[in-house]
C-alpha cells in the first residue's frame, strides 16, 4: 500500500477523532499518561490534561494551566535538559523533543515521565504551538537502578573475590616454597633417626616416629592438593571447542595404570563438544574416574558415561557402582578436604572433587551428585553450549 493510497479504516480513525471528542478522551487517557499544548507566543499560557496532574497527585480543577506550574515540579537538572531539547527541537525539526525527566509527586515522592513533543509551525517554519505528551516509567526506571545497584554489588563482590584469589596465589607461593622445606627437614631427620637410632628405641618411640613420618606425608599430600586447587584456573584465552568425548577418553589414557590394575571398565557414549579449556575439562572426567575406581565395592568397577542433550547447554552423568554415600553428605563432598571416610582409609587428600567444582562452575555449569550406599553413586555435570566468561556468566 502506498503512503497516497492510505488504508480506509485509518481515514475513518482520523474522521473520528475530528467529529467525536469522547474518542480523542479515549486515546488520551488510554495510551498516555497525560498530554499538553503550549502557546508559545504566549509562553505563560499551557494548556495540560486532567491526567497530566493526577499522576503527580494534584486535583486538576486546582491548576492554573501556567507553564510555570510545570516547571516548579520537574528536577532543576531535567529541567535545564528539556528546556535544551525544546530550543534545538524549535531551530531543527529533525531534533527528537524526547528525554526521560524526574518530577516531584506530591507526597514528595519521584516520578519518572518520558516526555515527547512536537513544534507545530506557521507557514513561515516558526514555531508557534507545541503538542506534548507523556509516559510515566517510573515503575521502569526503579527497576534500572535496582539492576544497577545489583551489578555495582557484583562489580563489588568480583574485587573482593579478585584480591581473594590473589591471596591464594600467594599462598599457594608459600606453600611450595616456606613450608615445603621445614616439612621435608621433619620428615628426613625423622627417617634419619629411625634408621640410625631405631636400635636405642623401644617399640612405642619406633611407633611415635613412624607416626611422625606418616603425618609429614599426609601434611605433604594436603599442601599438594592445595597448589593442585589454586591452579585451576580457567583463563578465557585458552577457550576452545573441546570435544567431551575426546576429553573423556584422554583421561582414560591418564588413569591407564590404575584402571588395569583395578580392572575397571569404562563405558563412554558419544558426547557433544562445548566451548572451554581442554587441559581443565580432560580434568573434569580424570577425577571423576578415579574417584568412582578409588571408591570401588568388591564387583569389578564399572562406569559409564552419558549425555543428556538441553537447550542451552549438556547434562553428562558419571555413573558407577561403587560403595556410595550417604545422600545427605551430597554437598559436602566437594570441599576441600572434606572427607566421608577416616584418614588413611583411602588414598588421596580429599581434594579432586573440589578440583572438578571449581572448573565446572568456572564454565559456568553446575555440577551435584545423587547416591546410596552399597548401590553406586552418579555425577551431573551441566555445561553450557555458550561461551562463559571467568565468572560464569555468558559471554
Amino acid at each position: 500500500m502506498s503512503e497516497h493510497d492510505q488504508h480506509y479504516l485509518r481515514e475513518e480513525l482520523y474522521a473520528l477523532v475530528r467529529t467525536d471528542p469522547s474518542i480523542f478522551g479515549f486515546l488520551q487517557s488510554g495510551s498516555l499518561d497525560g498530554i499538553w499544548y503550549w502557546d508559545l507566543e504566549n509562553p505563560d499560557n499551557e494548556w495540560l490534561s486532567p491526567r497530566f496532574w493526577e499522576i503527580f497527585g494534584y486535583d486538576p480543577e486546582q491548576k492554573k494551566h501556567l507553564a510555570s506550574e510545570w516547571q516548579d515540579m520537574i528536577h532543576p537538572e531535567d529541567l535545564q535538559t528539556a528546556l535544551a531539547n525544546f530550543n534545538a527541537h524549535c531551530a531543527d525539526p529533525s531534533h527528537p523533543y524526547d528525554q526521560l525527566v524526574r518530577y516531584t509527586h506530591k507526597d514528595g515522592s519521584t516520578v519518572w515521565v518520558r516526555c515527547r513533543g512536537l513544534a507545530i509551525r506557521d507557514d513561515n517554519g516558526k514555531p508557534i504551538r507545541m503538542l506534548g505528551a507523556h509516559n510515566e516509567v517510573t515503575e521502569l526506571m526503579e527497576a534500572r537502578q535496582d539492576l544497577e545497584q545489583t551489578n555495582a554489588e557484583l562489580r563489588r563482590a568480583n574485587a573482593v573475590l579478585e584480591r581473594a584469589n590473589a591471596e591464594l596465589e600467594q599462598f599457594a607461593y608459600v606453600a611450595s616454597h616456606d613450608l615445603r622445606q621445614p616439612l621435608h627437614t621433619i620428615e628426613t631427620f625423622a627417617a634419619l633417626l629411625r634408621e640410625e637410632h631405631g636400635d636405642q628405641l623401644d617399640e612405642d618411640g619406633l611407633r611415635y616416629v613412624d607416626f611422625q613420618i606418616e603425618a609429614a606425608a599426609r601434611l605433604q599430600g594436603l599442601i599438594d592438593g592445595l597448589l593442585r586447587l589454586s591452579r585451576v584456573a580457567f583463563d578465557p584465552s585458552t577457550r576452545a571447542t573441546v570435544s567431551l568425548t575426546d576429553a573423556a577418553t584422554l583421561a582414560q589414557a591418564d588413569l591407564g595404570a590404575v584402571i588395569a590394575e583395578s580392572g575397571a571398565r569404562i563405558e563412554c557414549e558419544a558426547l557433544p563438544s562445548v566451548p572451554g579449556d581442554p587441559d581443565l575439562l580432560r580434568q573434569v572426567f580424570s577425577n571423576l574416574f578415579d574417584n568412582a575406581i578409588k571408591y570401588r565395592s568388591e564387583a569389578t568397577p564399572e562406569i559409564r558415561v552419558a549425555c543428556q542433550p538441553k537447550d542451552v547447554g549438556v547434562h553428562v552423568t558419571v555413573k558407577d557402582n561403587g560403595i556410595g554415600f550417604d545422600p545427605n553428605q551430597s554437598e559436602r563432598i566437594f570441599r576441600v578436604f572434606q572427607r566421608l571416610h577416616p584418614a588413611g582409609s583411602y588414598s588421596g587428600a580429599g581434594i579432586g572433587l573440589s578440583i572438578v567444582a571449581r572448573i565446572v562452575t568456572g564454565h559456568g555449569g553446575r555440577l551435584w551428585a545423587e547416591s546410596e550406599p552399597g548401590v553406586g553413586s552418579t555425577f551431573h555435570v551441566t555445561l553450557p553450549l555458550q561461551a562463559s566468561n571467568s565468572n560464569g556468566v555468558a559471554a
